[in-house]
């Protein structure tokens, strides 16, 4: 019996994951700017805002949290005031800083970026990037050996930022030859790791390029990278190497061979930065929970999507990664879904959209009440009368449409995100799918008055306002019914 991405996910917190790199802060400082500077021509930024997020290898610790596993994560960071912060953003990502070695003399790595209405003006890089020193190393070193053999995989983040020596190299191998182990490595360098002969790899198209030491340029990247699986594999040892090439969806290769191309999913205004952390998270996890290589790319890619349609580094949680999922199938088909569904869209700032209707013969009408619902907000979600509550309520001749056809037609529209069916003997009203849901804006037509609308109490009481539209005139399902009979009629005497 096929398994359901839920039965994957579910396996998340069963898993223990052991991630080691390098720890960079990402701050980003933005604001409004309106004029130059009187020193040089430079734009002057106010500074509205000035946030701090989990970077490099400490945002695929994040990720693997964020997505449920529980997670032992160590690098070196510095013994300074940013150390502090480092702390505080681990635990606040929801993983111990215990593992985290301070080191005299290093500063913690921190990139600011500057941007105004929008807009990047400028980077700044703070922090050592050197080599660990030696007594750092040899505690990074205590630090694998205490929780190599209880973890279920190590994922290595490697930025080339000081952490990954080749003595911590070296101790992986002797690690990895006493207890074989799930290793992903997402490295700049990745000829380095071929000892390990990793289970994964995920070079993106630049980093592909330099491990084969060809240029780029060209413009179709999927085509040229197709056929480079087996050199790929002679300098990596890779079962698995992943090459991601961003709207060009990601390359699968199997011990050198190509086994599959999965396309990206299109998002307007992509935020990429942090996208590899949340694909090379999500997919150690999915394998290892025991799916294979094409349910991992569809839900590493789904993950990786949540990550870049949010602004800044960003994370991809769970309950996110099942809404994502279930977004590339309109209907939803229970309540905890329809609980993911809604916590993905809070925390994209997306305004929820709720109308219901029998919608039994769908008409001029009801597309332009739907597309004028859909204008209310970002997010447009239909609950649609299942057979039983429109005979209850229309009588014993409706549905005209059973509800599979209902559904297939609705789920046509562009303007339609989601459906859910309901419908109970003690309460045909959409009553359930407005207290789980709590949408923003609850639209009927314009042949109701508030007053008369069993949910308005319900609805306001949640935040929500009630907006009625008006209908397109001489258009229902009724009216449509009535001509089909008297038409019927008409043409049957008339034989």
């Amino acid at each position: 019996m096929e398994k359901y991405n839920w039965q994957f996910t579910a396996q998340f917190e069963q898993k223990k994951i052991l991630v080691i790199g390098d720890f960079i802060i990402d701050e980003y400082i933005e604001g409004d700017s309106t004029r130059l500077s009187p020193e040089a021509p430079v734009p002057v930024v106010d500074v509205q805002s000035d946030d701090c997020v989990l970077g490099g290898a400490a945002n695929v610790a994040a990720n693997l949290a964020a997505l449920g596993a529980q997670v032992v994560f160590c690098s070196v960071i510095g013994d300074d005031r940013e150390a502090d912060r480092a702390y505080a953003l681990a635990v606040a990502a929801g993983f111990s800083a215990d593992w985290l070695i301070r080191e005299q003399k290093r500063a913690t790595l921190i990139k600011t970026r500057v941007l105004a209405g929008g807009h990047p003006l400028a980077r700044i890089d703070r922090g050592d990037d050197t080599p660990i020193s030696r007594i750092s190393e040899q505690q990074l070193i205590q630090h694998l050996q205490q929780h190599f053999d209880a973890c279920d995989a190590v994922v290595v983040a490697d930025y080339h930022k000081g952490v990954i020596t080749p003595t911590i190299i070296d101790h992986l191998v002797k690690l990895t030859d006493k207890q074989p182990k799930f290793i992903a490595i997402d490295s700049k360098r990745l000829a380095l790791f071929q000892q390990l002969r990793p289970t994964l790899v995920k070079p993106n198209y630049t980093e592909a390029m330099q491990l084969l030491g060809y240029d780029g340029g060209t413009k179709d990247r999927k085509t040229q990278l197709e056929k480079r699986g087996d050199e790929i594999y002679q300098k990596t040892r890779a079962h698995w190497a992943v090459l991601t090439l961003d709207k060009d969806g990601s390359l699968w290769f199997e011990k050198g061979k190509l086994a599959f191309h999965i396309g990206a999913i299109p998002v307007a205004s992509p935020h990429v930065c942090g996208a590899g952390d949340t694909f090379i998270s999500a997919c150690t996890l999915v394998m290892l929970s025991d799916a294979d290589a094409r349910r991992a790319a569809t839900m590493a890619t789904a993950a990786a999507t949540v990550a870049i349609e949010k602004e800044k580094a960003s994370l991809c949680t769970r309950l996110e990664l099942l809404a994502k999922l279930d977004n590339e199938q309109k209907l939803v088909t229970s309540m905890k879904h329809l609980r993911e569904i809604r916590a993905y869209y809070q925390s994209m700032g997306r305004r929820i959209v709720f109308t219901n209707g029998c919608f039994d013969i769908l008409h001029s009408g009801h597309v332009n009440y739907l597309r004028e619902a859909r204008k209310r907000g970002d997010v447009l979600i239909v609950g649609v009368n299942d057979d039983e509550s429109i005979r209850r309520l229309k009588g014993p001749e409706r549905p005209i449409n059973g509800i599979s056809d209902r559904l297939s037609v609705l789920a046509g529209l562009e303007c339609v995100d989601h459906l859910v069916v309901f419908g109970q003997r003690e309460d045909d009203t959409p009553s359930p799918l407005i207290q789980v849901l709590a949408p923003d804006v609850f639209v009927k037509g314009g042949d109701y008055q508030v007053a008369e609308l069993p949910e308005a109490k319900l609805v306001e009481s949640l935040g929500g306002r009630i907006e009625l539209i008006p209908l397109t005139a001489n258009r229902s399902t009724t009216q449509l019914i009535r001509r089909i009979y008297e038409h019927t009629q008409v043409n049957s005497a008339i034989l």
